[in-house]
């Protein structure tokens, strides 16, 4: 029997392994924290070190028999962590531990930007976007809710839009008015954006936690399944924006 040899998930690699010892050397430094994934042999999956009790940290593990070749199919190697579940948008270098890894796994990109403008690091529990404003949702509002998989905010954004096209058309307002309501629809989707955003990122959070239980690799996995950008998005608002613009030409011809 040996000392169990531990592996941990720091910033965007794996390293070990270190024995009980340096894994406490290790939490000292604050290289690792009680969010950290850990793993070693005979754990069917890495778990953050706050749901390992001393009792486990400190049991003793087989030595294997016979390790020839430490490569792909050997079962005494620690397995791969995912990517998402490393926390890539890490800040100074640290990784990213608890909510704030979670956030960052549906981020995706950008992270950093929204990190500040939801004000995370002032308190993950309160986060608020409100007081910010949005260029791109000011911009190309559709397109940018569409990249970033609001697809149910698209949709209302989509009715919105419509609706106050029609009753334009309706009331016959004047050119000049109808390029005001068009400004401020835009004003409002940047006014709102980081908020609406924050709000789509705690549903998928929420959702997310519901699908996969206690287990934290699952939960970061389907965050990162769920969250980041889409290009297909991005380009069906392309299309959708097309269309909007051809039924606006037409309307005011059918009345």
């Amino acid at each position: 029997m040996q000392e169990a040899q531990w592996f941990y998930a720091n910033s965007s690699q794996r390293e070990g392994p270190v024995d009980l010892a340096g894994l406490r050397q290790l939490q000292a430094e604050g290289r690792v924290g009680s969010a950290t994934l850990l793993w070693c042999e005979g754990m069917p999956t890495w778990r953050p070190l706050a749901e390992l009790d001393e009792p486990t940290l400190a049991a003793d593990v087989a030595t294997p028999a016979v390790v020839v070749d430490r490569g792909i199919d050997d079962p005494y190697r620690a397995p791969d962590t995912a990517p998402a579940l490393l926390a890539d948008a890490a800040q100074d270098g640290q990784p990213l531990e608890g909510e704030m890894a979670l956030y960052a796994a549906v981020v995706g990109r950008n992270f950093a930007v929204y990190r500040r403008r939801w004000r995370l690091d002032q308190s993950v529990a309160v986060a608020n976007a409100f007081g910010t404003w949005h260029w791109p949702a000011f911009l190309f509002g559709l397109s940018w809710m569409m990249y970033r998989r609001m697809y149910r905010v698209a949709a209302m954004w989509i009715a919105v839009l419509v609706v106050s096209s029609v009753a334009e058309a309706l009331l016959g307002v004047p050119e000049a008015f109808s390029s005001f309501s068009s400004l401020a629809l835009g004003a409002i989707a940047a006014a709102f954006a980081n908020h609406w955003y924050l709000r789509h990122c705690q549903r998928q959070i929420a959702q997310a936690r519901a699908l996969t239980g206690s287990d934290p690799a699952a939960l970061q996995q389907e965050l990162a399944r769920r969250g980041d950008v889409s290009w297909l998005g991005l380009l069906l608002s392309v299309v959708l924006v097309g269309l909007l613009v051809v039924f606006l030409a037409y309307l005011p011809m059918s009345y």
